[in-house]
């Protein structure tokens, strides 16, 4: 009996260690089932993306997407470079989506293409989006479909092509490029090969606490602080693991390193309430994003209803749409000149009270992603019902007003304040020249709207009660306008001025050119008491263009008292030439030095390449330049060439040098500029220089 006892024991024990090692087992997962780095887009075609970031497509063939998906979709974001390799000849005709482009590999910055390769019309996506892209490199030289990328290239992009080809051709002619878009790829320079084509390897298994966000990121969890981490480099696009967090998390820390945040957690997914990386996280407070960060992404925070700060640094260049979308405790945003904004960005954010756009945003109003059954997203701020001031600066881009078939480059979106029945004040600023329909429909409480531009010509429709839909008028709000300006007319015209609600504001524009005009004059051959005449009606002409209260009459007197400081003026009274003396030096240029500071004035640095090709050395190569006797390199660390960061200067007569003995891995900067040379009047030879090339290079040395 004793015997059966201990062997039940020890069978208890058994199972009861087998249970514990199975638990154990289920907290540790490895994500290399679920996000492969490896695998098939073809016939005889594989992919892999390496340890560096760099997606690896070689074999023979069309690229070919598999019935799901790209096979590098979930990862995507981790993808920095694309290099396709020679035997590969386009992608497949009947590919339903690109396979590089805006759903899938926002974060590259250079694709090379192969001499292989034929055709381009169904390989890139919709290059305005991939906003890090800045070179393509097209080895062959005989793609001739570039038609194709006319609606999708935005520009910033330098392509690298052979001089004269035919892809250089049908470039130019289709993308309608300069110079400026193109650096030529050497006669003699082949297609570099990859060397590294291990798969890269995810370094964290999930556990309890912590696990991969990315192909080099990871996510730890505090459940005393309720925080979640991420640390690493390169994209979070890994949302599977730490999304269990997603309804006890507080505050969310993302560390310097972090360049990308994933748009969505299954690519093509069409729910907006699914695909937003930290979508649903409702206790969440706050959010650190590091410099470093480029974009927010689709539906990033949507549904956050307790989020209340979060920083926006200066390398944040683009807010896709909904991103903030029913983040209803956001309290206030910092919006830079020249960001993106995606259509219904803040879409219902009610705790805003005050918000700016500065000069050159691109706003959108229009749903990009598609996908059947998506209803388009709300516009920038409608529905903000908190909303009580909107300062426009200076224009903002209208993406595409496709809903009202016109399409304006100077305008405010449809739907960009509608249904914000808090707002009172709105001031328009700059050249805004269209106001799309219904962008402050329901405003029921605006009682102000300031136009100070003078070039509104369109608000929307054509007709008085079509136009009504564009801005609330219940409330019958004061339009400020300045007289005799297109705007009031269009206004006028669309029915909303009349005599009791129109309010006729100073036009600084006479006398802020007329202050140009009068700084730009040459005075010196003028009495200095006439000067100092024109120099106090300048000083007060100014204290009258910065008071934004001046009357009109106030204006017109200072550009009167300036016009006539200019009438006043005297010139000096003629000087007798001095004798001159024999043993006098005289300044005058010889004809030499006159015809080189001639020819450097017009010399141009065009062409420059920078390539490493071997440890530790760069190559420089540029198109010579007419007249020029030789060339100076400079090579610097530092983009701005700081006197201290310059490594090495150097002098040559060819249009091509080597420069050795650069540390490996390290990122330089390089420019150029010609000189010629003359005799001096003691036969001593002299250099005068052009100016240095305004796009300076940047190479990494290997």
């Amino acid at each position: 009996m004793k015997f059966k006892k201990i062997i039940s024991l020890l069978a208890a024990t058994a199972m009861t260690v087998t249970a514990l090692i199975s638990a154990m087992s289920v907290s540790v997962v490895s994500a290399a089932d679920d996000y492969p780095t490896s695998g098939k887009c073809g016939d005889n075609i594989d992919w892999l993306i390496n340890s560096d970031g760099v997606l690896v497509i070689s074999g023979d063939g069309e690229i070919k997407r598999p019935p799901e998906n790209w096979g590098w979709a979930k990862l995507s974001k981790d993808i920095n470079e694309v290099v396709i390799e020679n035997g590969i000849t386009s992608t497949s005709a009947d590919s339903s989506a690109e396979p590089f482009g805006k759903d899938y590999c926002e974060s590259i910055s250079k694709i090379t293409f192969p001499p292989s390769f034929l055709r381009l019309s169904k390989t890139l996506g919709e290059l305005k989006y991939v906003e890090n892209l800045k070179d393509i490199y097209v080895y062959s030289k005989n793609v001739t479909d570039t038609a194709y990328l006319a609606h999708l290239y935005p520009g910033g992009i330098i392509w690298h092509v052979y001089e004269g080809s035919e892809t250089e051709k049908s470039l130019l002619n289709d993308l309608k490029l300069t110079d400026k878009d193109i650096e030529y790829i050497p006669d003699d320079e082949q297609m570099p090969t990859v060397n590294n084509k291990t798969p890269a390897e995810f370094d964290e298994q999930v556990t309890e606490t912590s696990g991969p966000s990315g192909l080099f990121s990871k996510y730890e969890w505090n459940e005393t602080s309720k925080t979640l981490t991420f640390s690493g480099k390169g994209a979070i696009s890994m949302a599977d693991y730490y999304k269990k967090y997603a309804e006890e998390t507080e505050h969310i820390v993302i560390k310097s390193g972090i360049t990308v945040i994933n748009s969505n957690t299954g690519i093509g997914s069409i729910k907006m309430d699914l695909c937003g990386s930290f979508t649903g996280f409702t206790k969440l407070k706050d959010v650190q994003l590091p410099d470093g960060i480029t974009g927010l992404p689709v539906c990033a925070f949507r549904n956050d209803a307790n989020l209340e700060e979060i920083n926006f640094p200066d390398t944040l260049n683009y807010i896709d749409e909904a991103a903030f979308s029913y983040c209803s405790k956001l309290k206030s945003i910092n919006i830079r000149d020249g960001m993106r904004i995606g259509g219904g960005a803040f879409h219902n954010c009610e705790s805003l009270k005050e918000v700016a756009i500065p000069k050159n945003c691109y706003l959108e109003n229009t749903h990009r992603t598609g996908g059947a059954g998506m209803a388009r997203a709300a516009s920038t701020f409608e529905n903000c019902t908190g909303l009580e001031k909107v300062v426009i600066e200076d224009g903002s881009k209208l993406d595409n007003a496709f809903f009202s078939g016109f399409l304006s480059q100077n305008g405010i979106p449809e739907g960009f304040c509608r249904g914000c029945t808090s707002l009172k004040t709105v001031i328009i600023r700059g050249n805004i020249d269209y106001i799309g329909l219904g962008a402050f429909n329901n405003c029921t409480s605006l009682t102000d709207m300031y136009f100070y531009n003078t070039g509104l010509n369109t608000i929307t429709a054509k007709n008085a009660d079509a136009n009504k839909k564009s801005i609330e008028y219940s409330n019958n709000p004061t339009f400020h306008v300045v007289k005799g300006s297109t705007t009031e007319q269009t206004l006028r015209d669309a029915g909303y001025l009349n005599d009791e609600n129109t309010v006729y504001f100073t036009d600084f524009t006479a006398l802020d050119e007329k202050i140009k005009e009068a700084e730009n004059l040459d005075t010196s051959k003028y009495t200095d008491d006439t000067v100092a005449a024109l120099k106090s009606a300048i000083d007060s002409g100014k204290t009258v263009l910065n008071n934004e209260n001046a009357t009109q009459d106030e204006v017109d007197n200072a550009v009167k008292a300036i016009n006539d400081a200019l009438s006043g003026l005297a010139k000096k009274p003629a000087q007798s030439a001095k004798p001159s003396t024999d043993n006098k030096i005289t300044n005058t240029k010889s004809q030499a030095q006159k015809n080189a500071e001639n020819a450097m004035k017009q010399a141009k640095i065009t062409k420059l390449t920078v390539k490493s090709k071997a440890k530790k050395k760069i190559t420089v190569t540029w198109k010579k330049v007419s007249k020029a006797n030789g060339y100076q390199v400079q090579v610097s660390t530092n983009k701005k060439f700081k006197k201290s960061k310059i490594i090495l200067t150097k002098t040559t007569s060819k249009k091509k040098i080597t420069i050795k003995k650069l540390k490996s891995k390290k990122t330089y900067f390089v420019r150029v500029r010609a000189y010629a040379t003359y005799k001096d009047s003691n036969g001593k030879p002299q250099k005068v220089y052009s100016s240095w090339i305004k796009k300076t290079r940047k190479v990494k040395v290997k």
